[in-house]
């Protein structure tokens, strides 16, 4: 994938967002093995993150947003995690 990223633009305990420049996706997920043990609970984090940016419309020309999902993001609520995602993506794009 890629050998080096940039420097990510936000951080939190939740997650960890990076902007990469001159890439064709507009949003990529990642989320550990080692933290989320079954795909259900991974493809859940996943389905809320794709949901938050469809609703809000959280789109960039010219690149996309990488989030890195940490542990602590599964015991957000939704509309608290909705929060933090469209502030985050939000103080980017300004």
């Amino acid at each position: 994938m890629l050998s080096r990223l940039p420097r990510h633009f936000y951080s939190s305990k939740n997650f960890r967002i990076f902007f990469l420049k001159d890439d064709k996706e507009s949003l990529r997920i990642s989320i550990s093995k080692k933290n989320f043990k079954l795909a259900v609970s991974r493809n859940l984090v996943k389905r809320h993150i794709k949901e938050i940016f469809r609703i809000n419309e959280l789109k960039v020309e010219g690149g996309c947003f990488l989030i890195f999902v940490f542990t602590p993001f599964s015991k957000l609520k939704y509309s608290e995690a909705s929060v933090e995602i469209v502030n985050a993506v939000k103080s980017h794009n300004l």
